[in-house]
């Protein structure tokens, strides 16, 4: 090692150095800060509000109206510390004027509501005047809520039931950029509506500009966001108007009025269904038909949809989503084997020629006609197609795509450990994984042919790849890190056993030659 090099290396070295301890302290300053605020709340203790839990989900009820104000889930907590909080679905931001709740009732008539009965895990609120009643309560079914509201004498308007938000980013998800901000904030956040006549139907907030309104049988409205979300779920039985509504005194509307849910003119009550929970994709193809598209994984979900299926068959025997990722992305190397020789066997063969399409070059720089020529009769002598490493890879990229976008949204991966890693959803703390993937990019890079007569400066550019990728890769979650790690150490591995065996492992073959 000469001396620059030398040098390059400890400047690295400090510089990860200094930058595993600022996000020691900002850490630990966010989970001081997150604890000092265990027993607060910001709905005060003034008899405006009303709480009940059960061992899931804590809520916060406004008495006088009877919204949701506040949904915590008990088992995901903000901090991976002992003693955390619940993350927030519902709530509002201490720092800015963000706020997200739930409403229901009836259209036409505003109750003023005051606590008739309670339990720690039940509320009735009455309104005596109009004879309204609500009832919150827990269903049997993990994470959801029943909203009943009824009328004795019955009233004229329709049962509705809305989520009622701000602008702004999902609470208590982590934004700094080493805590996967880059990662958080790339996520879908928006309205999707699942109807008989569309499946899935998304829109970002900021591009609804007009209402939108669709009837449908069954079905479910529910704002998406990363990890955990709110929907409201219809049955069978009704029809429901499902809308969106523009943004109007700060708050974007989206639920369902309930149509004809009596036979007379009049209606008594309705139950409404409330979701508030992780988005599993085993747990929501069970809840209601289409919820798991509302775990948005891009284009190619149809891919990263079954891949999800398969680790979770694979998890429930390792019990480690660490060394899921592992194996399955040894399995997707392992089926696309026959694709990947074709693409390394072409790459060996131009290995192979390199040395004499360079002595080609160098011989006819002045006549590029002859130069052409010659270099496709020695191509084509020796079976090598500078294609022939492309083509093969692109049968396999969407796959591999689907992959990374799956892995991004799995909340099955929130603090989930591995070896010294403590949650996987979140980049290297250790800068372990970056550093692995650069090596082997490197070792990659030595192993692939030098295009003949290669520009000095593309070439320069190219020898540092490695190491802006492994800067990029300091933003990336750990899982994300891991399944490239392996995908790019299983490649390697496949790409020298090919070479190997085609003799293009010799020193005679090229700069980049071992």
């Amino acid at each position: 090692m000469n001396i620059r090099s030398f040098y390059l290396a400890l400047i690295v070295f400090l510089s990860l150095a200094l930058l595993y301890e600022w996000n020691s302290e900002q850490k630990t300053k966010s989970i001081k800060q997150h604890l000092d605020m265990v027993g607060s709340s910001i709905y005060g203790d003034d008899g405006r509000f009303v709480s009940i839990e059960n061992d899931e989900l804590s809520l916060i009820v406004s008495i006088s109206n009877g919204s949701i104000v506040e949904a915590r889930l008990k088992k995901y907590p903000v901090e991976n510390v002992s003693g955390s909080m619940g993350f927030r679905v519902f709530g509002s931001s201490e720092s800015s004027a963000f706020q997200y709740y739930f409403k229901s009732g009836f259209t036409g008539i505003t109750p003023v509501y005051e606590v008739s009965e309670r339990g720690d895990d039940f509320v009735i609120l009455l309104d005596p005047e109009l004879g309204v009643s609500k009832e919150i309560s827990f269903s049997d079914a993990s994470y959801e809520v029943s909203v009943y509201d009824s009328t004795a004498s019955g009233v004229s308007g329709k049962s509705f039931a809305g989520l009622y938000r701000s602008e702004g980013r999902a609470l208590d998800l982590k934004r700094g950029a080493l805590e996967g901000g880059m990662m958080n904030n790339s996520s879908y956040e928006g309205v999707a509506i699942s109807t008989e006549l569309d499946p899935y139907s998304t829109s970002r907030l900021r591009s609804v500009d007009e209402p939108l309104e669709v009837l449908s049988k069954s079905g479910w409205v529910a704002f998406v966001q990363k990890y955990f979300f709110a929907a409201i779920i219809g049955s069978d039985e009704y029809i429901y108007n499902y809308y969106v509504l523009p943004k109007e005194s700060g708050f974007y509307r989206m639920g369902y009025t309930v149509e004809g849910s009596s036979t007379s003119n009049l209606v008594y009550g309705h139950e409404h269904r409330l979701f508030i929970g992780p988005k599993i994709r085993k747990d929501l193809v069970e809840r209601a038909d289409n919820l798991e598209l509302a775990i948005d994984m891009g284009w190619f979900w149809f891919l990263a949809q079954p891949m999800v299926f398969v680790m979770d068959f694979i998890n429930g025997y390792v019990n480690s989503w660490g060394l899921t990722i592992i194996i399955f992305t040894i399995l997707i190397k392992l089926l696309f084997w026959p694709v990947t020789a074709k693409s390394f066997k072409s790459m060996a063969a131009l290995r192979k020629i390199t040395p004499e399409l360079n002595e080609i070059k160098e011989r006819y720089k002045n006549d590029r006609q002859t130069a052409g020529t010659e270099t496709m009769r020695l191509m084509k002598k020796n079976g090598a197609n500078p294609l022939g490493g492309c083509l093969p890879l692109f049968i396999q990229m969407p796959f591999f795509i689907g992959f990374f976008f799956a892995l991004r949204e799995m909340v099955e991966l929130r603090f989930s450990p591995l070896v010294f890693w403590t949650d996987l959803s979140a980049p290297d703390p250790y800068f372990v994984l970056p550093a692995a993937f650069g090596l082997l990019m490197l070792l990659t890079q030595r192993l692939n042919p030098q295009p003949a007569g290669m520009d000095p400066t593309q070439a320069q550019v190219m020898k540092y790849m490695p190491v802006m990728f492994s800067v990029f890769f300091l933003f990336f979650p750990a899982a994300l890190c891991l399944y490239t790690v392996v995908n790019t150490g299983v490649q390697l591995a496949q790409q020298t056993y090919l070479y190997k065996q085609h003799g293009a492992l010799g020193s005679g073959h090229g700069p980049g030659a071992f």
